[in-house]
C-alpha cells in the first residue's frame, strides 16, 4: 500500500482533504492525523498575518538546514536576491504594469529544440524546470568556470526536478545532494567576496555576512537555485498544458492573455500546493481552537477551487481574472503570505509571463497524457506525458 501510495502520489489525497473542507462551514476540517486543513480565506490569512509567536519559528527558502538566517542576514540576501532578478530582466518589472518584451537572451528555438530532443516533444516533469533555468541562467552564475555552471546543471537534473518534482527516493537524493553539496562548497573555497553589488546568486552567498562556511554557503545556493527556478518551471508546464488544451495559443497572443493565463495556472495548480505551520502558543483559527503541538495546512488546492469563492471552480477560466471579486483576490495566495511570502515572487510571475507569451506566439502545440492525474509531491506537477510544439510557419 505505501509503495503504491508513493508512486501515486498525493493527489488522491488531496481530493479527500478537499472535499472534508468543503463540507464544513468554516472551510476547515481536523483531518485524520490531527492536523488541521484550512481552505477558508479568512482563516488563512489569520495563520500567515497573525502574530509571529502563536507558531513554531519556521526558516524560509533563505536557509542552512532547518535553521533561518538571522534577521540581518536574511534581508541582505532577499536584496541581494532581487537585485540580481532585477538585473536579469532589465529592471523592467519594478513597475506595476510593465511591458513583456520579446527578447530573450537566449534563441527560443535552440533551447525548445533541444528540450524537446529535436522532435518538439517536452516531457512533462520536467521540461519547464530546464527552460526557467536558462531563462535565469545569466543570474545563477555569471561568468563562472564551465565547470561550475556544470555543477549547476546536475543537481537541477538530479535533486531539483527528481527530488522536488518526480520525488525519487529519499535516500537516493539525499546522498546524491550532500555530494553535490561537497563540490559547491569546494569550489565556493576558492571564490573570493564580490567587492559591488552581487552579479549572481553565487555572489549573493558569498557576500553574505557572518560566520558562514563554504559547505553552509553552498546549501545556501543550493536552496536559492531550487527557489529561483523549480516551482517556476513546474508553473511553465502547466501553463502551456492548459493554453494548447483550451486553444489559447496564438502568434497574436497578447501580453494580457498571458498574464491572465498565469494567474489562472497558479489559482488551478499552484505549485507549492500546501503551507504547513507547527502551533507554539494555543489560541483560535476563525473560532477554532489550536494547541501547542497542533499542525495546521493551508491547503491552497482546495482553497483555490473552493465553491464558495470561485463560479466553475474547477473550469479552466482566464477571463474570470478581469472581474474579480476583493473576496477572490484575497483566496489567491500561490505565493503565501507575510514572512514566510517568496521574495522573488513578482520575478517569477513576470518570468512565466515572458517564456509563455514567447512559446504560445511561436509554437502550435498539442498535448498527450499517459498519466491519469497530477503527480503530487513536493511540488504538484502535470500528468506523465508529453507536451508536442511545432514552430509556426515552419
Amino acid at each position: 500500500m505505501l509503495l503504491s501510495a508513493q508512486r501515486r502520489g498525493l493527489w488522491p489525497q488531496m481530493q479527500r482533504w478537499r472535499q472534508e473542507t468543503a463540507a464544513s462551514q468554516a472551510g476547515m476540517a481536523r483531518l485524520a492525523g490531527g492536523t488541521l486543513a484550512v481552505a477558508d480565506a479568512g482563516a488563512a490569512r489569520e495563520v500567515l498575518l497573525g502574530p509571529a509567536d502563536n507558531y513554531v519559528k519556521q526558516a524560509t527558502i533563505l536557509r542552512i538546514g532547518q535553521r533561518g538566517l538571522t534577521r540581518d542576514q536574511h534581508a541582505q540576501a532577499t536584496a541581494g536576491l532581487l537585485g540580481v532578478l532585477g538585473r536579469r530582466t532589465g529592471e523592467r518589472t519594478c513597475a506595476p504594469h510593465y511591458d513583456l518584451h520579446y527578447d530573450l537572451h537566449y534563441d527560443l528555438h535552440e533551447l525548445i529544440d533541444d528540450l524537446g530532443g529535436g522532435r518538439g516533444r517536452l516531457a512533462h516533469q520536467g521540461w519547464g524546470v530546464r527552460a526557467v533555468q536558462a531563462h535565469f541562467a545569466p543570474v545563477l552564475a555569471s561568468g563562472r568556470s564551465a565547470e561550475f555552471t556544470q555543477l549547476i546543471d546536475t543537481y537541477v537534473r538530479t535533486s531539483t526536478i527528481a527530488s522536488a518534482v518526480v520525488g525519487r527516493p529519499m535516500w537516493r537524493t539525499r546522498r546524491t545532494e550532500m555530494a553535490l553539496r561537497a563540490q559547491f562548497a569546494e569550489m565556493l573555497r576558492g571564490m573570493p567576496a564580490p567587492t559591488g553589488e552581487p552579479a549572481d546568486l553565487v555572489d549573493v552567498v558569498l557576500g553574505l555576512d557572518g560566520d558562514l562556511g563554504p559547505a553552509e554557503r553552498g546549501q545556501l545556493l543550493q536552496r536559492l537555485i531550487l527557489a529561483t527556478i523549480g516551482s517556476t518551471g513546474i508553473t511553465l508546464e502547466w501553463a502551456i498544458l492548459l493554453a494548447y488544451q483550451n486553444g489559447l495559443d496564438s502568434a497574436d497572443l497578447t501580453e494580457d492573455q498571458a498574464r491572465l493565463l498565469i494567474r489562472e495556472t497558479l489559482r488551478l495548480y499552484p505549485a507549492s500546493w500546501r503551507l504547513a505551520r507547527e502551533v507554539e502558543r494555543p489560541h483560535t483559527i476563525a473560532g477554532c481552537p489550536v494547541g501547542h503541538g497542533d499542525h495546521v495546512m493551508i491547503d491552497l488546492h482546495a482553497l483555490h477551487r473552493s465553491a464558495a469563492v470561485w463560479d466553475a471552480p474547477d473550469e479552466f477560466d482566464p477571463d474570470r481574472w478581469q472581474n474579480a471579486t476583493p473576496g477572490q483576490r484575497a483566496a489567491f495566495l500561490p505565493f503565501s503570505k507575510g514572512e514566510q511570502m517568496c521574495p522573488a515572487n513578482g520575478f517569477a510571475s513576470r518570468a512565466l509571463e515572458e517564456l509563455s507569451l514567447a512559446i504560445l506566439r511561436d509554437y502550435r502545440g498539442s498535448v498527450r497524457l499517459t498519466g491519469k492525474q497530477p503527480l503530487a509531491r513536493a511540488l504538484l506537477a502535470p500528468p506523465r506525458g508529453w507536451t508536442t510544439v511545432a514552430r509556426r510557419g515552419a
